[in-house]
């Protein structure tokens, strides 16, 4: 993949997240949820509401199918799950929240060791934001792996 276009990839989502920030910021978290949901059907070809109810496996199966850009792809629907995750803990759904969560994490750890010095400098506190609010959940093999090798990563 070309330098200028993962430059682009990278601006396109800043802008949107730029753009659902302002949105709730001002008040409009209707607008927010439909600039989450348009971005995630245009970028995805899923509703956020189906990535949630999909095991963190088939969504990365899922997204294996867009190819090269993959990893973009996936960073860019864990901010956009990161952002759900927020709108639902503000309206008290918290067991949604935790599904968004839930499945950004399981994104950025997979996409983590692609990423360049400057990428993970920038999503390694996110990844340990996601994992202390994922740390309280029952066991589960595909998660629980990742939590732990994520602890590891941080101490070892």
């Amino acid at each position: 993949m070309s330098q200028d276009y993962l430059i682009r990839m990278i601006q396109q989502i800043a802008s949107v997240l730029a753009s659902i920030l302002s949105q709730r910021s001002v008040g409009r978290p209707g607008e927010a949820r439909q600039m989450l949901d348009e971005t995630c059907m245009k970028n995805i070809a899923l509703s956020l509401g189906m990535v949630k109810r999909m095991t963190p496996g088939s969504v990365t199966e899922h997204l294996k199918q867009g190819g090269a850009n993959r990893h973009y792809r996936s960073v860019l629907l864990a901010e956009l799950l990161i952002q759900d995750g927020e709108m639902l803990e503000e309206q008290r759904e918290g067991t949604q929240a935790m599904a968004a969560w839930l499945h950004a994490f399981c994104l950025l750890y997979d996409s983590f060791p692609v990423m360049s010095g400057e990428e993970r400098d920038a999503y390694k506190p996110k990844l340990d934001q996601l994992a202390a609010k994922l740390a309280h959940l029952p066991p589960n093999p595909y998660v629980t792996d990742k939590l732990k090798a994520w602890g590891r990563t941080k101490t070892g």
